[in-house]
């Protein structure tokens, strides 16, 4: 069995990478993973850092993470995953959400229709609708890494800072290599709980792992060096 990792994206997306040409390479890989990830990424989702601090105003993003398969589908159902696929990424959410509830309930093992179907869910601001399906999809693949993500974008915009701390560490421990999970990790960790050293941590992983990265990731590792090398520093006459 074999891993297969995909990612999507749009125009003005801070992950950069494109649809893949080879979208129906392999059958069986588009039900291990949750195709439109990014849809939820780009544009309308809100930021770990709005409403909090200007310069840390960095797009939630995920990157599309597969599972180990056990079975082959029948093309016809690639096929109409693949065209829920091209209406989310269309816009068109009610049918890419009709379309991601028929394929659910026909392959119940497989977890990349529920997570398309949470970030449906937030999207439309239906947070709790949206938890239940992500944990939902974590229940058929716990090695769903971009399910954890989404789960953890979820709990952040509920509140519920430390859920979605959790939810992040596990998105990372699942795939180390997963460089927009530290991003996400970071941010919440810096704007939300408070704690910069960690967030120093994420940020570095993620540049480590996405070189190419978005030139404020730099700036804000060196402005948390900074703040946590002048907050080490003894206090004159101490």
């Amino acid at each position: 069995m074999r891993t297969m990792y995909r990612r999507f994206s749009k125009a003005g997306c801070t992950d950069r990478s494109r649809v893949r040409s080879s979208v129906r390479a392999c059958a069986a890989c588009l039900w291990s993973v949750s195709l439109a990830v990014l849809v939820a990424a780009c544009g309308s989702t809100p930021s770990e850092g709005q409403g909090k601090r200007g310069s840390r105003d960095a797009p939630e993003v995920s990157r599309v993470a597969g599972e180990s398969l056990q079975e082959a589908l029948p093309p016809e159902a690639v096929q109409r995953f693949d065209a829920a696929v091209v209406h989310m990424n269309a816009g068109d959410l009610a049918a890419a959400e009709q379309g991601f509830r028929a394929l659910a309930s026909e392959f119940p093992s497989y977890s990349g229709p529920l997570v398309n179907l949470g970030i449906i869910a937030a999207k439309a601001g239906k947070l709790d609708e949206a938890e239940k399906t992500l944990k939902q999809a974590t229940e058929r693949n716990p090695q769903n890494a971009a399910a954890f993500n989404q789960l953890g974008i979820v709990y952040r915009k509920l509140g519920r800072f430390q859920d979605a701390d959790q939810a992040y560490q596990q998105a990372v421990r699942i795939d180390p290599q997963y460089a927009n999970a530290y991003l996400n990790l970071g941010v919440l960790c810096d704007l939300y709980l408070q704690e910069p050293e960690r967030a120093l941590e994420a940020y570095e992983r993620y540049l480590e792992l996405n070189p190419s990265a978005d030139s404020r990731v730099s700036t804000w590792v060196s402005e948390l060096r900074k703040r946590i090398g002048s907050d080490a520093a003894p206090a004159a006459g101490g």
